[in-house]
Order: structure tokens, then sequence, then C-alpha cells
């Protein structure tokens, strides 16, 4: 590659490169982020349980801890599910989250869990032995 091939090229790069917009600056450049959310109460975990599955058109969440926040937040929220299995907006489309995580009323949280290996299900407030 001659010299002004390769200068060539780096210009059609910087050119192109994709630039960011955000809330911070560094000497780098600009960021967004997304805090991380704010858990408060206490959760118990029952792992490789589920008390009731994901309703497709429900909200889903990218992580448990924005979904456990979002139940506190909300009136009737009970428990956070978690499928093992990866959401997709609609069946057979791309992967959207690796896993599945949707909240649970209080009323479904109350029905009794079942053993199964794709699920978590965690319990706003503390373990009753």
């Amino acid at each position: 590659m001659t010299n002004l091939t390769a200068l060539t090229v780096l210009t059609v790069l910087i050119a192109t490169t994709q630039t960011y917009t955000t809330s911070s600056s560094t000497p780098s450049g600009s960021w967004t982020t997304t805090p991380e959310a704010m858990v408060e109460g206490e959760w118990c975990l029952l792992p490789r349980t589920v008390v009731w599955h994901y309703k497709r058109g429900n909200r889903v969440f990218s992580s448990v801890d924005r979904a456990k926040a979002a139940c506190e937040q909300r009136e009737g929220c009970g428990a956070v599910g978690m499928d093992r299995t990866p959401y997709r907006a609609v069946p057979g489309g791309p992967v959207i989250y690796s896993s599945t995580i949707y909240l649970l009323s209080v009323s479904d949280s109350e029905r009794s869990p079942r053993r199964h290996f794709r699920y978590d299900t965690y319990l706003m407030g503390a373990c009753e032995n």
C-alpha cells in the first residue's frame, strides 16, 4: 500500500466514524450512559422456579436489577420472573435480550411455585424459611 493510498483510506475512515453525543465529556469524546437501576428493598431468589410465565405484549427488561427497581415503584407488583429463553419482539425475530425478564403481579406471585430449569423467580421481600 502506498502512502497516498493509506492516507486516502485513513481520511475515509475518519470521515465515516460514528460520533457520540452525551451528557459527559472526556478527553477522548463524549458518551451517554444509562445509570444502573437502584434496588432498595429485599428480594427472595427462588432459583430454577416459576410461579407464572411471561405474557407476550407485557414489558420486558434488560436486567433483573432494572426489573426489580421498576417493580418496587409499581403498585401491585409482587415479583420478577426470568425465563432463560432469549427475548424476541416477534416469534422467530432477532434476539433483543439474552433472557426474558418480566414483572409479576402480587396475585401471580402468590401462586404455588413449580421447579423448572428455565426460570428464576425473585419475590419482593425477605425469604421465609
